[in-house]
């Protein structure tokens, strides 16, 4: 570990052993966000499982005893009380074991993306029914539906498909023949200029509400990172975006002022969409039929008249 993990790291364990669960999670918290040590993760699922937050000690404890087994200098006994605080996780939880026919698709628990397929460890879960989703650019998406108890552990396989292509055929419009000397003009394509107009104007608006937004939130992120800079017991440092109130309210800033950002970006594209759909409409019309006519006067003896000849 790097010094300043391994300094949280022990003030976790110290906590510990005076049974200051809260106190200890949030140290080990900060020194897993600094380095991804196995260590770590054993020291925040025994946290979480004497928390009862059962769910999240399983993956942690099942991330300890999977590289505590990799490790060499680790004692059995060690292996065997890693794999004693697993069980007692594991029995609080169900788990899935899933099997994906296409690497890299995103996993869902009902609307919560939980990882990447292949998982390494199960899919720990609340006792219950749970939705599962497999989805991957170009497939249709894939969903189970699962039922666990307590300590049940399930297989269950999905295979994606790939989408249907959307793009039907294209409609022609038949050429429409001169009528004399009249120019048949359409004029522009009304449903074209009424959905440009109104998602040029919509998406306008929306854009330029959501940018004064999210500076808004942009602003109150830098009052309280002002405050946690200043902090003399956090120092500028949060241990966890949940505690203190001061770290809870700048995680909650922070994540609101890229929803809004992401959203008026998004507005600006589809005002910008609407505005190309809008001058579109303007200017794509049919083009007047090449027409040419050339008059000559005949004159003869005895006779007179015209002769008309050109392309109609």
């Amino acid at each position: 570990m790097s010094d300043k993990a391994r300094k949280l790291y022990m003030d976790g364990v110290a906590a510990s052993e005076k049974e200051r669960w809260a106190d200890a999670y949030a140290s080990f918290v900060a020194a897993w966000a600094l380095q991804k040590h196995y260590t770590i993760a054993g020291g925040m699922g025994t946290c979480e499982l004497m928390l009862q937050r059962y769910v999240d000690a399983a993956k942690h404890l099942a991330i300890y005893v999977r590289e505590i087994e990799k490790d060499a200098t680790a004692t059995p006994d060690e292996r065997a009380a890693a794999i004693r605080t697993y069980a007692q996780a594991r029995a609080k939880v169900g788990a899935v074991k899933l099997r994906v026919d296409l690497e890299n698709a995103e996993v869902l628990v009902g609307q919560e993306v939980v990882g990447t397929v292949p998982l390494q460890d199960p899919l720990f879960l609340e006792p219950g029914t749970h939705t599962i989703t497999v989805r991957q650019l170009g497939y249709e998406p894939a969903s189970v539906a699962v039922e666990l108890k307590a300590g049940q552990e399930v297989e269950r396989s999905i295979e994606l498909k790939r989408a249907a292509s959307a793009e039907g055929p294209r409609e022609t419009t038949p050429e429409r023949p001169w009528q004399g000397d009249v120019v048949y003009d359409p004029g522009p394509n009304k449903t074209l200029l009424i959905a440009g107009g109104v998602a040029g104007g919509v998406g306008v608006i929306a854009g330029t509400v959501f940018t004064i937004l999210a500076l808004g939130k942009a602003g109150d992120a830098d009052d309280l990172r002002y405050k946690v800079d200043f902090d003399p017991v956090l120092r500028g440092t949060c241990p966890s975006t949940e505690t203190p109130q001061v770290c809870a309210d700048l995680s909650n800033s922070v994540d609101i002022q890229y929803v809004f950002t992401d959203v008026a970006i998004g507005s600006f594209i589809i005002g910008a969409a609407g505005v190309g759909t809008l001058i579109y409409a303007l200017v794509d019309r049919p083009s007047v039929p090449d027409r040419r006519m050339q008059v000559v006067p005949l004159v003869g003896t005895g006779a007179a008249g015209l002769s008309l000849s050109g392309r109609f």
